[in-house]
Formats: structure tokens, sequence, C-alpha cells
């Protein structure tokens, strides 16, 4: 008997709490602090349009740019995806053409040695496409206009390879400091958790 009025109790109390329970993680949903997606990318992209502006100036460079890759369609039978980068970022200095109209929708397999090399190294530093390893850069370099090109990878805050930086010279060569690497790495690491804070963010 005991048990009937047991299982009877627990009946009512669920068909009393249960909807209340619903209600009210309902009215937490509705109410809790939504993020509008156009005001964080808006956000972000002038967080890091001050980083490149910042490097253009401390580095006396002619052009800083970011590139990021992203998906770029499937592959037919599979559907395995295609992997592209495209400049989403770009600072350069008066007289300069820009170049993220030029590298859109890039597939990552046309500058497979230049991307591998960041991958391992983490860096590409060409003082002088005339002399030493330019990496298969040197069609890249003749097309930008570029004499000296210091390109570094971004790393996520989980060091996943999501992007690079890119400093160029185009009216000398030049050859930078280790002082001057240094603040580019820096920048480099700052830029990488910027974007992926937002990319985690918009999941």
């Amino acid at each position: 008997m005991f048990e009937l009025e047991l299982a009877i109790l627990i009946v009512i109390i669920s068909a009393v709490v249960g909807p209340l329970l619903v209600t009210r993680y309902r009215h937490y949903l509705n109410n809790r602090t939504k993020v509008d997606p156009i005001k964080s990318a808006l956000q972000t992209n002038m967080l890091v349009d001050d980083q490149l502006e910042q490097i253009k100036d401390e580095l006396d460079a002619c052009r800083v740019w970011i590139s990021q890759f992203h998906n770029g369609g499937n592959f037919y039978p599979t559907g395995k995806s295609i992997q592209k980068f495209s400049i989403f970022h770009e600072m350069y200095t008066p007289g300069v053409s820009p170049i993220s109209d030029t590298f859109k929708n890039i597939p990552v397999s046309l500058f497979s040695k230049p991307i591998s090399h960041l991958y391992s190294d983490g860096e590409i530093l060409i003082s002088n496409y005339k002399k030493g390893n330019h990496f298969g850069l040197k069609t890249f370099a003749e097309g930008t206009g570029s004499k000296s090109s210091y390109i570094f990878a971004l790393n996520s805050i989980n060091d996943e390879f999501i992007g690079t930086l890119g400093i160029e010279y185009c009216s000398r060569v030049k050859k930078l400091s280790e002082e001057q690497l240094n603040t580019a790495r820096t920048k480099s690491i700052s830029i990488g958790t910027l974007l992926s804070t937002y990319l985690y963010n918009e999941k």
C-alpha cells in the first residue's frame, strides 16, 4: 500500500514540477545574452586591423595582410572538402596596390610548398627574393611587387594552423632584425588568438 501511495505522489510531483522546470528553462534560453554575429565580426575585424596597422607602422612595411583557411566546396564523387585560403585583412601604404581581391578562394594545393613549410616551421623569412630559398613564392613576389616577404603561421588557441600573417616590402629589400622579427612573432600570436576566439565563439 505504501509503495502505491509513493508512486502516486511521485507522479503528482512530476506532473506539477516538470512543466515548471521546462518553463524556467525556456525563460533562461530566451533571456540569456545572445551574441550578435555582425557586431562580433565587426569588433574582431577592427581589432585585427589595428594590429595590422601597428605592424605596418612599426616595421615600416609597404603591405601587411592576413589570410585564413576555409572550406572551398567538395570533390566529386566523395564529397571530401576542398581546402582553400583567402586574404581577409590587408593594410598598405599609399601608392601600393592591394592584393586581397586577387587572393580569394585560392586552392591550398597551389601553394603546397610554402604552406607545408609554415605548417612545420611556423615562419618563412625571405629578405631578398633574388638570393637564397624563396620557398616557391617567386611568382607570388613578381605578381605582388614584393622584394622581401616575412610570413608567419597564425595558430588558434588550440594550436591549430588557421591562417598566415604576411609582411612585405615593395620598394626595397629589407632584412629584419631579430628584435623586429620577435615583434612580428608576438603580433602573430595576438592575431591568432583574436581570430580563433571569434571563430570558436561563433560555433
